[in-house]
Formats: structure tokens, C-alpha cells, sequence
């Protein structure tokens, strides 16, 4: 039985810490939205234009993570210590710098990133909303550099097996900014400023202090690597990261147009929008921790010529994530009236919320899948599958369907759109890992006398 499966528990042990860390931080991001929300509509708007642009950073250095991740599990695995240290100061230093050139950029460009964003609005709202981002734009934009530097130091950690301290600091890093939201947004009166200055008080606790932390275990270092070995790192590093990266940048993509699209259909509707994907983010906590967990488990695999054990833990995995999601959605279904009105105390809102809470929750586990099978790809040592996979969910079922939402005028039939695009892409992505373990992980691990206890099927 599958609750019963030694796999199962592996699963469950090397994702519960992370599954608490996440939902810590997603509770948090979703108490902000409702913190935020409680200051105006043009605040949560202004919130809402930093949906995609969060995207982008979380694409970025995402796609660092998962390369570095994957090339330090196989090295780890394969008992490479100087290439695994070399690979994790390299991918850190660089994803750091990266992302605080783009911020630098931002902070310059934020006149035309607001104009890009809020239209069909009067003069004295349009006025108000822009002193409002003026204020808020670079205190996010450093909060978001300060999560890059703690994601980068957690994927480390998580390449090397320490799943516990991952958990523990994103746990620590969301108490430190859910005491202090308040104290800054209403208590110091700095309304919205307030929550990005608490965001980048707790991030940066929890990045310096795993940095500080990992001096102790020789995780970090070039050991000895001669400027030849550094460069062909370096160069490794970088193959892998360009299509792991584009991977990651298509869903920032993907947030930014249908950020657009929805704009169109008025303020409101922006706003509702950006509380949907806290809600949505907040019930991807679990598939967010499997893509995660998962990949470092067969990176490790691979390196030790362990084949034979992947495709019984993917399919371990599919059949709990999508459990997971059911039993989720069927309880913010049931609990649904208890929710919305501390979601939002617009009227406007609230009326959409109690329609779209019935329906597209049930979507998340699909689109969990989806996004699972984008990771295992990457750790297969395949990020063009990947991308193929992450490119059909978002510009093939994902956008096409917000678009004719959105030509409806009509909220509702947005979401019910997006509703069917995530299903159609979690069978879609589930299909293609399926066809690759069949031709390529079980022959291989047959041919190395291992036989596959189970496929993926």
C-alpha cells in the first residue's frame, strides 16, 4: 500500500521540514496581502505590481539553485568534494550578484515600470498610487535580494542532504517578519513600506546566519582548485544554469502578461488577482517543497549509478501530491466562508472568492504535478524537458486561457480558464516524465543488473 511504501516515508521525512518552512513563508507573504490589503485598494494594487517582477527574481534564482543543486547532489553522490564546494561558493557569489544588478536597474527604471502597469485611472488616483510606489518600489526591490541570498544558501544546504536547517530558517526568517508586519505597518504608521523592510529584516537574519553556520562543514570553499578546474566549473555551472534559468523565467513571463491581461479588466480585478496568487502560492506550499526535496534525492541517485530507485519514487511521490491537493482543496471548499472575509473586506472581492474557492483549488494538484515534473527534469540532467514542459503548461494551456478569459470582461471566466489549463497541463507533463522513465532510467538501470521495482506509470 502506498502509505505503507519505505519510499513514502523518505518522501515524507525529507519534505516535512521543508513543507513547514515554505508554509511559513507563504502564510506570511499572505498575512502581508491582507495587511496590505487593509491599507486600500491602491496599496494592494501597487502590491499587485510587484507579482511578476517577483517571478522574475524567484525564476532567476531558482534556476541558480536547481543547477547548482543538481551538479552538487551528483558530486555529493559521486563522493566529489572539491567540485561540490567549488560549484556552491560559485553558484552563490553569482546568483547574489545577478539578481542585485537587476534590482539596481529597477530602482532606475520604476517610472516606466508603473506606467506600464496602472491605466484607465484618474489623475488624483493615478498621483496617489505612484507616491505610494515611489515609496515602496526599492525597499521591496532589496527585500527580494535578501530571499535570492537566502534561497541560494538553502540550496546548499539541501544538495548535501540538510533538509532540517532549510526548514528551520525559512520557520525563522517568517516568525521574525510576522512580529514585526505590524509593529512597522500600523504600530510605526509606515503603512506599506512597513511590510518590505520587515520582509528584508527576517530574509537577511536567515541567509547570514547559514552562511555563518556552514564555515563549520567545508560546504563552502574551492579546496585546493586550480584556476583550470575553477573555469570548468564555472563553465559547467553555466551550461546548466542558462536552460534551467530560461525554465524559471517563463513563469515570470507568464505572470507578467496575465497580470496585464487582468488590468484591463479594471483595478479591482488587479487586485483580486494578486490575493488569488497568494492563496494559490499559499496551497502550493506542499508541491513547492517536493520540487525541493526531490530532485536532491536523485541527483544522489545518479551519482551513485542508483537508477533503479528513481521511478518508484516518482510515482510514490505523483500519487501523495495529488492526494495532498484533493483533500487541500476539498477543505478551503468546506471552510471557505470563514476565509474570504479575512482575505479582503472588499465587497467586489469577497463575491469573486466565494465563486473561484469552489473550483480551482482542485486544479493545484495537477499544476503541482506539473511543476514537480519540471524539477525532476532538471535533476535527470534534462532542463530542455523541462523547459518544453514549463514552456506548453504556461504559453500553450496557461496564457491562451487568461487571454480568453479576459475577452470575456468577466472575473470568473478568467479563473474557470485557468482552471482547465493547469489540469490539461499536469496530464500533459506527467505523460512526458512517464515516456522519458520508460526509455531512458529503466533500460539504463536494467542494463547496470538493477531492474526497476516499479515504473512510472
Amino acid at each position: 500500500m502506498l502509505m505503507r511504501s519505505a519510499t513514502l516515508k523518505t518522501i515524507i521525512d525529507k519534505t516535512l521540514p521543508l513543507t513547514l518552512g515554505v508554509f511559513a513563508i507563504m502564510m506570511v507573504q499572505l498575512v502581508d496581502s491582507i495587511f496590505i490589503g487593509q491599507l486600500g485598494v491602491n496599496e494592494l494594487a501597487v502590491h499587485g505590481i510587484t507579482l511578476p517582477f517577483q517571478a522574475a527574481f524567484t525564476g532567476v534564482q531558482v534556476g541558480i539553485g536547481v543547477a547548482a543543486t543538481s551538479i552538487i547532489s551528483q558530486a555529493v553522490g559521486a563522493k566529489e568534494q572539491r567540485k561540490s564546494t567549488s560549484i556552491a561558493t560559485l553558484s552563490v557569489g553569482f546568483g547574489v550578484t545577478i539578481i542585485a544588478l537587476i534590482c539596481l536597474g529597477l530602482v532606475v527604471f520604476g517610472d516606466s515600470v508603473f506606467a506600464s502597469f496602472v491605466n484607465d485611472v484618474s489623475e488624483a488616483q493615478y498621483q496617489s498610487m505612484l507616491s505610494i510606489f515611489n515609496v515602496y518600489w526599492p525597499l521591496w526591490l532589496f527585500s527580494a535580494l535578501t530571499v535570492a541570498a537566502l534561497y541560494l544558501a538553502t540550496c546548499v544546504y539541501r544538495a548535501n542532504g540538510d533538509i532540517k536547517t532549510t526548514g528551520s530558517m525559512f520557520l525563522a526568517a517568517s516568525v521574525i517578519n510576522l512580529i514585526l508586519d505590524p509593529i512597522l505597518i500600523f504600530g510605526l504608521d509606515m503603512g506599506i513600506a512597513g511590510a518590505a523592510i520587515a520582509s528584508s529584516i527576517g530574509y537577511a537574519f536567515g541567509a547570514i546566519y547559514m552562511l555563518v553556520r556552514s564555515r563549520g562543514k567545508g560546504w563552502f570553499g574551492f579546496n585546493g582548485a586550480c584556476n583550470d578546474q575553477i573555469r570548468g566549473y564555472c563553465f559547467e555551472l553555466i551550461k546548466t544554469v542558462i536552460p534551467t534559468t530560461a525554465n524559471q523565467i517563463l513563469p515570470a513571463i507568464s505572470a507578467f502578461v496575465s497580470v496585464l491581461l487582468i488590468a484591463r479588466i479594471g483595478t479591482s480585478e488587479m487586485a483580486f488577482w494578486s490575493l488569488l496568487a497568494r492563496v494559490e502560492s499559499f496551497m502550493l506550499v506542499f508541491s513547492l517543497a517536493l520540487t525541493m526535496s526531490i530532485p536532491p534525492m536523485i541527483g544522489r541517485y545518479l551519482g551513485a549509478q542508483q537508477r533503479c530507485k528513481i521511478p518508484e519514487l516518482l510515482n510514490s511521490t505523483a500519487k501523495f501530491l495529488l492526494i495532498f491537493h484533493t483533500a487541500m482543496a476539498a477543505l478551503l471548499a468546506i471552510f471557505s466562508g470563514w476565509i474570504i472575509p479575512v482575505i479582503s473586506e472588499e465587497q467586489s472581492i469577497r463575491s469573486w472568492f466565494e465563486v473561484t474557492l469552489l473550483f480551482i483549488p482542485f486544479s493545484y494538484g495537477p499544476l503541482g504535478l506539473c511543476m514537480l515534473v519540471a524539477s525532476v527534469f532538471n535533476a535527470l540532467g534534462v532542463p530542455r524537458k523541462a523547459l518544453s514542459v514549463s514552456f506548453s503548461r504556461l504559453f500553450v494551456f496557461y496564457i491562451p486561457a487568461i487571454w480568453l478569459g479576459a475577452l470575456t470582461g468577466d472575473m470568473i471566466n478568467a479563473v474557470i480558464a485557468a482552471t482547465i489549463a493547469n489540469v490539461l497541463a499536469g496530464a500533459f507533463a506527467w505523460f512526458k516524465l512517464n515516456a522519458y522513465i520508460k526509455t531512458h532510467i529503466i533500460p539504463r538501470a536494467a542494463a547496470a543488473n538493477k531492474p526497476c521495482a516499479l515504473s512510472a506509470g
